[in-house]
């Protein structure tokens, strides 16, 4: 029932998200802004996705290092299979396959995957939020716009020190949290203790400095590689707007498909493209036209490539989303949390 209620939540959301873009959106002159691209350079951005892809496969085995060693080439298709999970499967269930997969396939703790995996969408928050702040409080824009990324560029930072706190001092953080949470009901309360121990769990590889850093450095590549492909979509869609534009794009559009989960992330993400597109004076057509080809390109590929490689592991679709809908109980002690 609380899946089928999740599914039907993020079809609204869909619905809503898409009708807000339909209806600032003329038809006629999105065909003509289609007609005008250049869908060979647009094709020939889509391997630098998967560029970045790797990337994050590569962070992703940082932070798993104190659980289990795991190349980045034995990671990559777990990555791509739980993306292609999030793209075609309600409630964004991409990340407990990512812990089923790499359990069964390394022969390590589902648990203590699942925590490095809640460690590792952190890190691209923190990263997104950090590129929208940065680039927007910089970027030759109005008053409101800076003032909006110098507050996303406090967030980020406040955003930090509780990840840092949660990496060097587990207990005490912990405590405190849990402080907070005795002011929810009591069934939210052990949830949320059991969320937190999770993600505990998963910030052993960031407690030496030298791994955070190049996690983070890694993270920020893997965004900065991502925003490439969309300034060579940009490109082939002749829309003439500098590298910074496309920064955004990537951090507020990505961001609401992190606020607002729905299937595919259809919706929030052609809206918050083509917003940001018509606040730096790209016609609404031109913008409208641009969100519907990139996101067609971030999610086609990447939903053939993951079926493949699905089907090369002897699995099925079928068998990914019998797994459990609610996070693995990890206790602390797993969590390997100590002061």
């Amino acid at each position: 029932m609380l899946r089928r209620k999740r599914f039907w939540l993020g079809v609204l959301i869909s619905a809503v998200f898409l009708a807000f873009f339909l209806v600032r959106t003329d038809i006629s002159e999105i065909r003509e802004a289609f007609s005008g691209a250049d869908y060979l350079l647009a094709a020939a951005a889509v391997p630098i996705y998967f560029v970045g892809y790797w990337l994050r496969a590569m962070r992703w085995g940082l932070l798993l290092r104190p659980v289990a060693n795991v190349v980045t080439a034995r990671l990559y298709p777990v990555v791509l299979i739980g993306l292609m999970s999030n793209n075609v499967a309600p409630m964004r269930i991409g990340e407990l396959v990512r812990a089923f997969l790499v359990g069964q396939r390394e022969s390590i703790s589902k648990s203590a995957a699942f925590g490095t995996i809640a460690v590792d969408r952190t890190f691209d928050g923190l990263t997104l939020v950090a590129v929208l702040g940065v680039v927007t409080a910089l970027s030759d824009t109005d008053a409101g716009r800076q003032s909006l990324g110098i507050g996303a560029a406090l967030l980020f930072v406040a955003g930090t020190a509780v990840l840092v706190g949660l990496a060097f001092s587990p207990l005490r953080v912990r405590n405190l949290l849990l402080r907070v949470a005795r002011f929810l009901p009591e069934r939210l309360s052990s949830k949320a203790e059991e969320a937190l121990d999770a993600f505990l769990s998963g910030l052993a590889a960031i407690r030496s400095p030298g791994v955070l850093v190049i996690a983070a450095g890694v993270s920020l590549a893997s965004w900065l590689v991502e925003a490439s492909m969309y300034y060579v979509v940009g490109e082939a869609f002749h829309l003439g707007v500098g590298f910074d534009v496309y920064l955004i794009i990537a951090a507020a559009a990505n961001l609401a498909l992190s606020i607002f989960a729905s299937p595919g992330g259809v919706g929030p993400f052609e809206l918050a493209t083509r917003e940001v597109l018509v606040l730096y004076n790209v016609s609404s057509a031109s913008a409208s036209a641009y969100a519907i080809a990139l996101h067609a390109l971030l999610l086609v590929p990447v939903i053939v490539v993951g079926f493949v490689l699905l089907w090369s592991m002897h699995m099925s679709l079928r068998q990914l989303l019998g797994i459990p809908d609610e996070p693995p109980r990890v206790s602390v002690a797993e969590a390997g949390a100590s002061e």
